[in-house]
């Protein structure tokens, strides 16, 4: 992990012309054009690189893909982060109070690795993973199988084994709601970021 100097930041912002994709004002998603030589546009066409910033006690990783338009030029699309609480251990941020329902549980709490359960009826058997299908409230469908990890008072905890549909739509719901949850924090602009 390198951290950039001003000169080396300064460049980034001459090297980028920013473009809006859509006229879509809460779409996270974010595409420049490059001036970039074809030695260049052919090593970065397969990179897979990420965009860390940091808010308070927040990281937020912003994964970082190159797509060709139809001119073939290489478009840099920055996707909706994954939201990490920095705070004592290093952890994806959790919504806390969700009206999330799927058809045996209530969805108490949820993060990009994790989730909060509250069973409608008796207890599913902790040794099997449990496939969760969902809706968000922007009626993005997601499937997340999940990991039972622990019964507690509130419900059962599991970790999220894979995101079988809806990946993208599930950051860009955490991250959306972590910026309505911590709105001061995105209006005073103290952000710091690193290109990993």
């Amino acid at each position: 992990m390198a951290h950039l100097s001003e000169q080396e930041l300064s460049f980034f912002n001459r090297l980028f012309e920013a473009e809006r994709t859509d006229s879509d004002p809460t779409d996270t998603k974010m595409s420049v054009r490059l001036n970039l030589s074809d030695k260049l546009n052919g090593l970065l066409t397969n990179a897979k690189l990420t965009l860390l910033a940091e808010v308070g006690i927040y990281q937020l990783w912003f994964p970082l893909e190159f797509t060709k338009d139809e001119n073939g030029q290489l478009i840099p699309v920055l996707s909706a982060p994954e939201v990490i609480d920095t705070k004592g251990i290093e952890r994806s941020w959790r919504t806390p109070a969700l009206e999330i329902h799927t058809e045996q549980f209530q969805i108490l709490s949820l993060s990009s690795t994790g989730v909060l359960l509250k069973p409608k009826r008796q207890s599913p058997d902790l040794n099997k993973e449990i496939l969760l299908a969902f809706n968000l409230p922007s009626e993005e469908h997601v499937i997340l199988s999940v990991k039972p990890i622990r019964t507690t008072s509130k419900g059962i905890a599991g970790k999220i084994v894979k995101v079988c549909q809806g990946e993208d739509a599930l950051r860009k719901y955490l991250f959306e709601t972590h910026k309505h949850h911590h709105a001061k924090l995105y209006e005073q602009g103290n952000f710091t970021t690193e290109l990993i």
